[in-house]
């Protein structure tokens, strides 16, 4: 008796869910990059446009009530330029957190957070400091460290593309450079720190470098040939 399969309901190969996870994974990456991205748009449109005055509550180092700046210090901008400049970079990084780490992602992100935060209100100079630029050098200094660590070709691939495209961030460690700009040079160093240790913490994590092994052929002796002339016979 014949019977037919269903092709609809027949299981999907290895590789077929592999691409269909990395396929969902890559635009999840995109979705939750954006969505963070966007909150910090909306937090510079409202305080802009209602004139809320809320970059009054950023860091403010070495006092208690700048504490409560490690959690406002990353939404707070001074213009739309100097949101932008962190935007696009923030984009490019989050999505890099969320595809090749998306286990840890969350985790990565928070104390990324919280450590920047702390650092800069333990070296930061006196004045409010505001802007996500320490997260951005976090998450670079995090990427490019744990690709080095780790060895692995798609990781540094992109680590590569990151350095190419932003490789020009070390100079915001020099304010000297930029007299005309308030640049918190202390958040930038906090965020390298941070990215560093957390690379170190999490080399375990994320995508695997393949290794592969190839077959040696055996060498056979005149003894081990006649043996299986012998056998074959």
């Amino acid at each position: 008796m014949q019977t037919s399969i269903n092709s609809e309901s027949a299981p999907l190969q290895p590789q077929e869910t592999t691409k269909e996870f990395e396929k969902e994974l890559f635009f999840h990456s995109i979705l939750k990059s954006v969505i963070l991205v966007a909150i910090l748009w909306v937090a510079f449109l409202l305080n802009d446009v209602f004139g809320m005055q809320w970059n009054d509550y950023g860091m403010l180092p070495r006092d208690v009530k700048g504490l409560f700046g490690i959690f406002t210090m990353p939404f707070l901008h001074g213009d739309i330029s100097h949101l932008f400049s962190n935007s696009v970079p923030l984009l490019v990084l989050l999505f890099s957190i969320f595809y090749f780490f998306h286990k840890k992602a969350v985790l990565i992100l928070m104390m990324t957070f919280f450590m920047v935060g702390m650092l800069t209100w333990i070296i930061g100079t006196e004045g409010i400091h505001i802007g996500a630029s320490g997260i951005v050098y976090a998450l670079a200094f995090f990427l490019v460290t744990i690709s080095i660590l780790k060895q692995e070709t798609k990781l540094m691939a992109y680590s590569l593309i990151i350095i190419f495209l932003y490789g020009s961030i070390v100079w915001g460690f020099f304010p000297q450079l930029f007299p005309d700009k308030h640049i918190s040079w202390e958040g930038h160093l906090a965020g390298a720190i941070t990215g560093i240790v957390l690379a170190f913490f999490y080399r375990s994590e994320g995508p695997v470098k393949k290794v592969y092994f190839e077959d040696e052929e055996e060498e056979i002796t005149d003894e081990q040939h006649e043996e299986y002339k012998e056998e074959a016979s």
